[in-house]
């Protein structure tokens, strides 16, 4: 029978070179981003980090969505912003332009190898950038064109591994769920907690071999 098969992102599908810069490159690129003083600049990243910080390192809260957020801590800080420049300053502070990110080849081929045998493909991320521009970065790393679905936590709501987050992403008829990603915690326990078949992939050396097996592809 068809699987739903959901595809952890980062560490799973899209192997992260270099950690997330810290603080005063983010705000470095926010300050060319808008042409704010470095003083600004410092005070918004500490802001918005620090909103963010709190609901990730809480399982059970939502996180809350990346451009409302922005938008928000820029005008707490008297910096006018509209819709466009929230979308630029996103993606130039947190987006792949340092090249940080790198398709992960075995990952590809599996979410082919797993669409072409007739299951349906997901994807969960807990991530900042929203939706359209997780697409986009996605797009432009060659990741395969199988999703079905995806849910991207910058979008605002549950992220992994709150319980909500898997039964948003595993919505649908299907009699079998499968959850492959790199973090046992974050990923896997979850996954079967709810009664899911899972994969765990080692990052540094991934090897999709168990997820064909499981599925007979």
């Amino acid at each position: 029978m068809p699987a739903l098969v959901v595809f952890d992102c980062f560490g799973t599908v899209v192997t992260e070179l270099t950690p997330m810069p810290e603080a005063p490159e983010l705000a470095r690129r926010l300050a060319a981003a808008l042409g704010l003083p470095a003083a600004t600049a410092a005070a918004v990243i500490d802001d918005l980090i620090g909103t963010l910080w709190t609901a990730l390192t809480d399982p059970a809260a939502e996180q809350p969505a990346s451009r409302e957020l922005l938008a928000r801590v820029l005008d707490e800080h008297g910096v006018p912003a509209d819709a466009a420049a929230v979308d630029r300053t996103l993606w130039h502070v947190m987006g792949p332009d340092d090249g940080r990110f790198r398709l992960c080849a075995p990952a590809a081929e599996a979410m082919v190898r797993t669409a072409a045998a007739g299951h349906t493909v997901r994807m969960v991320s807990t991530c900042y950038l929203p939706g359209d521009q997780m697409r986009r970065l996605l797009a432009g790393l060659g990741v395969p064109d199988v999703l079905d679905a995806c849910l991207f936590s910058a979008d605002g709501g549950p992220k992994k591994p709150d319980p909500r987050a898997f039964a948003a992403v595993g919505a649908g008829d299907f009699t079998r769920r499968v959850m492959v990603g790199d973090t046992p915690h974050n990923d896997i326990a979850p996954a079967r907690e709810l009664g899911w078949d899972t994969v765990q992939v080692d990052a540094a050396a991934p090897d999709f071999t168990p997820l064909h097996a499981l599925l007979g592809i």
